[in-house]
């Protein structure tokens, strides 16, 4: 079966394999998006629960010696860092007072655009494989009815109505609407789940946000 699949595809002309070409470049390219966008976030929930485990066990986050293994804190870590220099900046000050409410708003609004940052990091690329989703069918339709068409066109000048004469014209045609949907199928599964995991982050630092501003109003974080 495989054997005259590529039998076919190989006996296709130039707009067809050309049509199989940039689906197989897609496909490519979104399993490599999905291959990283997982391992990336994959490091980044590792990250976050050794820094969350340290600090519910000795209220202080890992030491230099997780920086320097993991090379990136996390999301978490990073907000955790950016409010001690906030309660740092104050106690270089000489203000050691619980936070005013003016005070609250500004280190929630830093702790959200830091937040918001590391999102925008999170989704990068996710967009392409909603885009292969989306194009690699319509890129194999166009390639099957391209076949049909020039198939149909080739009976018509040979003169003959039977559809056998034309029916590897068709085969091939047909090609590339298989490849289309093997190519959006595993981007649309990829997809999904990535989003998932980036909407599960989102919600996590959502949540550690408003736990850490909350001890930061009511006192100071180790």
């Amino acid at each position: 079966m495989l054997g005259q699949v590529w039998s076919t595809v190989m006996n296709s002309d130039g707009f067809t394999k050309f049509i199989l070409l940039l689906i197989l470049l897609l496909s490519i390219g979104s399993w490599a998006v999905a291959i990283a966008k997982l391992k990336e976030l994959r490091r980044i929930m590792s990250d976050s629960r050794v820094f969350m485990e340290a600090l519910r066990t000795t209220g202080r986050p890992p030491g230099g010696d997780f920086v320097k293994s993991s090379g990136d804190m996390g999301p978490l870590a990073r907000m955790y860092t950016e409010a001690g220099r906030y309660l740092g900046r104050r106690k270089d000050q000489g203000r050691t007072e619980p936070l005013n409410r003016e005070e609250v708003a500004i280190l929630h609004s830093a702790l959200e655009r830091e937040a918001s940052e590391d999102l925008a990091q999170r989704s990068r690329n996710i967009g392409f494989l909603a885009t292969v989703t989306s194009v690699s069918p319509l890129l194999g339709l166009l390639g099957t009815v391209w076949g049909v068409l020039a198939s149909f066109i080739a009976m018509r000048e040979a003169g003959v109505a039977d559809i056998s004469a034309v029916g590897a014209g068709v085969a091939a045609a047909l090609t590339t609407t298989v490849a289309g949907l093997l190519a959006a199928i595993p981007a649309n599964v990829f997809h999904n789940y990535v989003v998932g995991k980036v909407d599960d982050l989102a919600g996590e630092m959502d949540r550690f946000l408003s736990e850490l501003v909350d001890v930061c109003r009511r006192g100071s974080i180790q």
